[in-house]
This record gives structure tokens, C-alpha cells and sequence, in this order.
């Protein structure tokens, strides 16, 4: 039997070559999204405005981006996205994925951007405790091994940061992870959300609340560059790129991937500021880091075996 003329092997290669092809296409673009985030500190380090006024405009742009990604996409029935945020959940979460945008922002200012994305890779298992008291999505032992030795990399830092001033640059950050898991299980939780329609109402939330305390008459040419620069990227082509690419790998390599961020991130501002993220951050780091990648592999090994391959 043939399918369209072609033999059943030549079709079943073809199907495998587009497979691989939608794939590789997959993994280029979370890794490109992963480096656009890692960008969040160096644009927080060459601004000199206050937290507010960065707080305000980055939002505004980035909700800025995906309207106009919205407008493209939809063609005319952009309304259309925002009656998929999820329901009474996607609208409460809303302000609460306002609140992690303000925290992100606040803990790059206030600690080391080694510091936020040590705790920004506890994400994966924020996310399957509260999926598990959320909807019940079971949580695995090797899961709950992999958290308690990602916490006591977190504790470690947490512990160095408590006499240098940058602990409450790491608690606003561990705020910002519990926000964006929140996001993460409403995705799952609906399916067929709007991802970017929940990101611009979130942007614009926190554009409106931040503005009383911003000093937009601060703001220089060169500074209203930087921003639009830092909204547009780290909240509206990074999050599209991401959305896109995720979709065409598997979540625990997108997962992977997305450790890029956590990495380079830190090594950014370090080769460009000579900000040293102190010893506590580094040994902190490596044991989180070695605690989420043990958690993937083995989420991408139990899938290989059943697929059994």
C-alpha cells in the first residue's frame, strides 16, 4: 500500500525527517528565548533610574510588544485571545503574575543576578508542589529528592545573603518563582489559554500600579531606549519565541534548554560589570543547578523507555 504515490518507507522517512527538522526548529527557539531573558540583568545594571520608573516602562513596552504581536496574529480579533486567559483563575492570576513582574525587577536590583536565578531554577519544583495541591498532579520521588536537594542549595545562599544585605533582593525573587509557577499550572490546568493575552493584561496591571511611584520626567532618550529595549525583549519577544518553540519539544528538554538563562544570566553581568556573585551564590548554585538537571534526565529517560526507545 502506498500514500500518495509514495512507498510506506520513504513516507514513514519523511514524516521522521519533518519530525526532526519541527524539532531542531523547536530547541533553536527556546534557546533563543532562554539568551533574551539572561539579558534582564545587563539592562538592569546600565539603567541608573529609580526601581519604579524601570518597573513602569518595562511593563508598558512589554505589554506594548504583544499587542502589537496580537494584532498581527489575530488579524482584527485580538478581543478574541483575552476571552482565553482561563477564567475566574486566569483573571485572579492575573494581579499575581503582576506581582511577579515587580518582584523579578526588584530582585535584580536589590541582589545579585547570580542570586535571582538560583532561585528562578527552583521553578521546576515549585511547580509540582503546587500542581499537587492544585489539581492534584501527582508528584514523583525522584521529584521530591531532586527538590530537597535544590533547597538546600537555595538555603546555603540564602544563608551567605543574610549578612551581605541581598536577602531581600532573594526573598522578591522567590516571590517572582511562586508567581510564574502559578502561570505555569494554570497553563496546564487550561490548555487553550492565551498566553499572551494574560501577559499584556499582567503588563499593562503593572504599568498602571507602578506609575504613581515612577518619575517618568528622569527618563533620557538614552534610558527610554534601554527600556523599550528591556520590556519589549524580556517580556514580549522572549515570552512569543518560547511559546512557539515549546510547543515542538518535549517540556522536560524544553526545560533543559531553558537552564541557558540561569547560566548565562550571571556571566553576563560578571564579564561586562565584574559583579562577583560571592561564594555562597556559586556553591548554592552548582548544587541547584545539579539538582534540576538530575530531575530532567530522568523525566527524559522515563519517557524514553516508554516510548521504548
Amino acid at each position: 500500500m502506498t500514500v500518495l504515490g509514495i512507498a510506506p518507507s520513504a513516507y514513514d522517512q519523511e514524516t521522521a525527517r519533518l519530525a526532526r527538522r519541527e524539532r531542531m526548529k523547536g530547541f533553536g527557539l527556546v534557546t533563543i528565548a532562554a539568551l533574551m531573558w539572561s539579558t534582564a540583568g545587563i539592562f538592569m545594571r546600565y539603567l541608573t533610574l529609580d526601581v519604579w520608573t524601570i518597573q513602569t516602562a518595562r511593563a508598558f513596552f512589554g505589554a506594548l510588544s504583544l499587542i502589537l504581536y496580537l494584532l498581527w496574529t489575530e488579524r482584527g480579533l485580538m478581543l478574541r485571545s483575552f476571552g482565553r486567559i482561563g477564567g475566574k483563575w486566569g483573571l485572579l492570576l492575573v494581579p499575581i503574575n503582576t506581582l511577579g513582574m515587580m518582584a523579578y525587577v526588584q530582585s535584580l536590583a536589590w541582589t545579585t543576578v547570580a542570586n535571582v536565578m538560583i532561585v528562578y531554577a527552583m521553578l521546576p519544583f515549585v511547580v509540582a508542589g503546587l500542581a499537587w495541591v492544585w489539581i492534584r498532579e501527582p508528584v514523583k520521588p525522584r521529584t521530591i529528592v531532586a527538590s530537597a536537594i535544590a533547597l538546600s542549595g537555595v538555603m546555603y545562599m540564602v544563608s551567605a545573603s543574610a549578612g551581605s544585605g541581598r536577602l531581600a533582593g532573594d526573598i522578591a525573587a522567590f516571590v517572582m518563582v511562586l508567581s510564574f509557577a502559578g502561570l505555569v499550572v494554570l497553563s496546564r490546568r487550561f490548555p487553550g489559554m492565551s498566553m499572551a493575552a494574560h501577559s499584556t493584561l499582567s503588563g499593562l496591571l503593572c504599568a498602571i500600579v507602578c506609575l504613581p511611584l515612577a518619575d517618568l520626567g528622569s527618563i533620557k532618550w538614552v534610558d527610554l531606549l534601554i527600556l523599550a529595549a528591556f520590556g519589549t525583549i524580556t517580556i514580549g519577544v522572549a515570552n512569543v519565541i518560547y511559546m512557539r518553540g515549546v510547543r515542538k519539544v518535549p517540556a522536560a528538554e524544553a526545560s533543559l534548554i531553558g537552564l541557558l538563562d540561569t547560566i548565562f544570566a550571571p556571566l553576563w553581568v560578571w564579564m561586562i560589570f565584574t559583579e562577583n556573585p560571592g561564594d555562597g551564590a556559586i556553591i548554592g548554585g552548582l548544587v541547584v543547578l545539579g539538582a534540576v538537571i538530575f530531575q530532567i534526565l530522568g523525566d527524559m529517560q522515563g519517557k524514553r523507555k516508554k516510548s521504548g526507545l
